[in-house]
């Protein structure tokens, strides 16, 4: 089901044509995307996820010859802050066909500064082929976080020319990957607690022997035995003040709990508050 109220609220386009739209090279890529609004879910209920559905199709005309190029891929340059964790049901049909889609390799998402090379776009990749006259395409993806709806940059690639600079509808940052949410922060002060243990050590620098004197050299004999006397080592005391220089870090490790909401009553609306979900047309409000 479309909603009304959603295609009121958002600034972009719902389709785009790179037939005419020229680039640095002499030839054409004629194709032209479009959001599937039927086929998409932009603002899913609970439970469901949200899901954007394009049909790209091959304008050039029938007979036309080398000036128009097929289509290779193309890259969606959706909020930087997707990854490929958040994809899901991601289906791409070519002239009816259904295709074997593979995460991380036909369909990638280059998150910045990563590009996708030939176009140096970042975003989400689809690296599949069509052909110029008449080739239809469907792909559809969705996300696991409802995204606000704006202007998402499509950049085209094809025979060694790349086109961009035109914007689809599509999942936009806009601040923040929403559902809603009011920002607060707390200050607390409190006294930390860490013991830390202090061992102490000594090394032993290298010894040196000093000889006092001439060695006294007797021969031992039966009749003349001689023995040394003493201790097999001796033990000496050193007391060294000192003073130790200790860093350490201390900090606190936030875990929070769930929220819990109290004197909570029924009004008739929200005109007083002030609405922190997005700015102009670009918002998804559930």
């Amino acid at each position: 089901m479309i909603d009304l109220n959603l295609l009121q609220q958002i600034e972009c386009e719902l389709g785009i044509d790179y037939t005419d739209v020229e680039g640095p090279g002499d030839f054409s890529l004629p194709f032209a995307f479009e959001l599937d609004l039927n086929a998409s879910n932009l603002t899913p209920g609970p439970g469901e996820n949200q899901r954007f559905c394009y049909n790209i199709t091959g304008e050039a005309p029938i007979g036309s010859g080398s000036e128009f190029r097929d289509l290779s891929h193309f890259v969606f340059s959706i909020c930087p802050g997707i990854t490929e964790d958040q994809l899901r049901n991601v289906t791409v049909f070519i002239d009816g066909v259904e295709q074997d889609v593979e995460i991380g390799d036909n369909v990638e998402i280059f998150n910045p500064p990563a590009t996708d090379p030939p176009t140096g776009c970042p975003g989400l990749k689809f690296d599949f082929g069509l052909n110029k006259i008449g080739g239809e395409m469907t792909v559809c993806y969705e996300l696991n976080e409802v995204f606000p709806i704006g202007p998402v940059p499509v950049c085209i690639f094809g025979a060694s020319e790349t086109r961009s600079g035109l914007s689809i509808c599509g999942p936009i940052c806009n601040g923040e990957p929403v559902d809603q949410t009011c920002p607060a922060e707390a200050f607390i002060r409190a006294d930390v607690c860490a013991p830390v243990d202090i061992t102490p050590f000594v090394n032993p620098g290298e010894t040196t022997t000093f000889c006092c004197g001439s060695p006294d050299i007797d021969i031992v004999t039966p009749e003349t035995p001689v023995t040394c006397i003493g201790t097999s080592s001796i033990r000496i005391i050193i007391n060294q003040e000192i003073c130790v220089r200790v860093p350490v870090e201390i900090g606190v490790t936030p875990d929070v709990q769930d929220a819990l909401i109290s004197n909570a009553i029924l009004v008739e609306n929200c005109d007083d508050c002030i609405e922190v979900n997005g700015s102009g047309g670009n918002s998804v409000i559930g």
